[in-house]
């Protein structure tokens, strides 16, 4: 029996060390395998191909302008152009609103040709290039597809409280939240369309189509209702609108934040310039002008990170030396304060605007927009 024992035990253990080894090469097989694999897979991946390489792709070459204007990336914003400066109508109250502003009927030279077949010194010397990284549709046409196009672009300030208002110039400049909302309502319930600046431009420039009543909204200084009062209304009904910016004002108490200006622009509303001080681009020297068209332009690029192509004349001033300048500064389309809503392509810098006055009664906003959209 203890013979019997030892040989049983005996032959386990032989049986334990066969099926060690039986494991041992097993996994020296599964390696091998594992080896074999990886070694065709890299082949097949690295080795070479019978099909022939593809031809290179070609690189296009439209739209490689786009940083048109780009110039001037240094920011010296209200820093330059402002000293020994005379004739600044801006007298900016407790309130933030700025002082006085032109109606239309001063300073009308200029705005026929002075300079040729392009009206206000218009430079049709970009004519094709892509000039806006934003709308690869806004280019400079060699001959522009319509003389002109019919849209009332309404002109606002202010839409805030009527405890905002301090004297008769600012509630000129002051509309209601609620009496805009009317307007806004009465618009809609007539048929009317807002449309951006780079729908009006490419109307004039490409022929392209508007709808059948459109209107253009803008908003002139920079003021802090545009976040406050006038984006809740207009962002349900996907309407855009032109915020002009007066850059030194950025941040001061009742004008927009870079945040809000942000918000606006991420909103799909157009930025405009309006200068760094608001200053009268008639009152300044030929450098002083051209500064404050670089600077204000160049601050609001830089903090949008985009091109900026809109222009508003502070206080609606402007003569042909001034729209002339605005134009080299590259500037598509510039507003005045004249009256009128004919848009006419040879005077793209200096386009009329419809006013829309503080305490106007609903029935005089209709009757001045069927005047303007006949």
């Amino acid at each position: 029996m203890p013979q019997s024992e030892d040989s049983r035990a005996q032959r386990r253990r032989e049986a334990a060390a066969q099926h060690q080894r039986d494991r041992q090469r097993n996994m020296w097989i599964m390696l091998g395998v594992v080896a074999v694999v990886i070694i065709a897979f890299a082949w097949v991946l690295m080795g070479p191909s019978d099909s022939p390489s593809p031809a290179p792709a070609t690189t296009p070459t439209v739209g490689t302008s786009g940083t048109t204007g780009t110039t001037g990336t240094t920011d010296t914003t209200g820093t330059t152009g402002t000293t020994g400066i005379t004739g600044t109508t801006d007298t900016t109250g407790t309130n933030g609103l700025l002082g006085t502003e032109t109606t239309g009927t001063t300073d009308t030279t200029g705005t026929t040709s002075t300079t040729g077949d392009n009206g206000a010194g218009l430079s049709r010397s970009i004519a094709g290039v892509d000039v806006h990284a934003r709308d690869r549709h806004l280019v400079v046409a060699a001959k522009p597809a319509r003389a002109q196009v019919r849209v009332p672009v309404l002109m606002y300030h202010r839409v805030a409280s009527a405890t905002t208002v301090t004297n008769s110039t600012s509630y000129g400049l002051t509309v209601t939240p609620a009496t805009f909302r009317q307007q806004i309502s009465w618009l809609k319930g007539h048929g009317y369309t807002a449309v951006s600046q780079a729908e009006v431009f490419n109307a004039m420039e490409h022929g392209t189509r508007l709808p059948a009543k459109p209107v253009v909204l803008t908003f002139d200084d920079g003021y802090v209702d545009a976040t406050d009062a006038v984006l809740p209304v207009l962002e349900p009904l996907k309407w855009p609108a032109t915020f002009f910016i007066i850059t030194g004002r950025i941040g001061e108490r009742a004008f927009l934040t870079w945040n809000q200006l942000k918000r606006l622009d991420s909103a799909g509303m157009d930025i405009g310039s309006h200068t760094v001080a608001h200053t009268e681009l008639p009152s300044l020297s030929s450098s002083q002008r051209t500064e404050a068209l670089r600077a204000s332009r160049s601050t609001l690029e830089k903090g949008l990170g985009h091109p900026v192509r809109w222009f508003c004349y502070p206080a609606g001033r402007h003569d042909p030396t001034s729209a002339n300048a605005v134009d080299a500064a590259g500037y598509l389309l510039a507003y005045t304060t004249d009256a009128g809503s004919t848009l006419r392509s040879d005077q793209r810098a200096v386009l009329p605007r419809v006013r829309v006055s503080g305490g106007q009664s609903l029935s005089s906003f209709a009757a001045s927009m069927t005047a303007a959209s006949a």
